[in-house]
């Protein structure tokens, strides 16, 4: 394949059966990764779903969405947690996710998050493939999936959305696509 064909890949009708082989990869992964969750939580008497949805930077999120920006705890300490420290896009995208379908806060966040990894996934192949080949791409994305805290691209948490965004911000400056990577590059900030 030459430079101008590499370049085009990701955007081509075929670029996803190209990515095919990492995306089958990586779902397969975050699937096992969920299976192990869910079988820790029931020996332990939790829920698998909750902890993905509603648990630590997850109901931050799930606030945000649903009220807004401006809430804030204060610590026996002194120290303040304040929402303005979450990345906003994902709970704009939780709250489009209520607006259109009948998902809670939470769900529209865990779908979120599930699409981002996805397209994070695609992303870091495009990235990968286009400057080493399609095994490098495949390599890449299988080793993102197994981060010892992988566990948090099926969490409701911005990760998977911001990864996503670098990395397809990533690939368009390497393509050559400015305009493409500036606005992918504000949407991660």
């Amino acid at each position: 394949m030459n430079d101008l064909e590499t370049r085009a890949a990701a955007v081509r009708p075929g670029a996803l059966r190209r990515a095919a082989p990492a995306l089958l990869g990586y779902a397969a992964v975050r699937a096992l990764g969920l299976v192990v969750l869910a079988l820790w939580s029931e020996a332990r008497g939790k829920s698998a779903y909750t902890l993905l949805t509603a648990r630590w930077d997850s109901l931050w999120y799930t606030r945000v969405a649903e009220l807004g920006y401006g809430y804030e705890v204060r610590l026996p300490n002194g120290d303040v947690h304040s929402n303005l420290a979450f990345f906003p896009l994902l709970p704009w995208l939780e709250r489009l996710a209520t607006t259109v379908s009948p998902l809670s806060y939470a769900d529209g966040g865990f779908v979120v998050s599930l699409l981002a990894s996805l397209a994070a996934a695609w992303g870091i192949f495009a990235v990968a493939d286009h400057l080493y080949g399609r095994r490098a791409g495949v390599c890449a994305v299988l080793l993102w999936a197994v981060l010892p805290v992988g566990i948090v691209q099926s969490m409701a948490y911005s990760e998977s959305l911001f990864t996503a965004l670098a990395a397809w911000a990533l690939y368009a400056v390497l393509t050559g696509r400015w305009v493409a990577a500036g606005l992918l590059a504000g949407l991660a900030g």
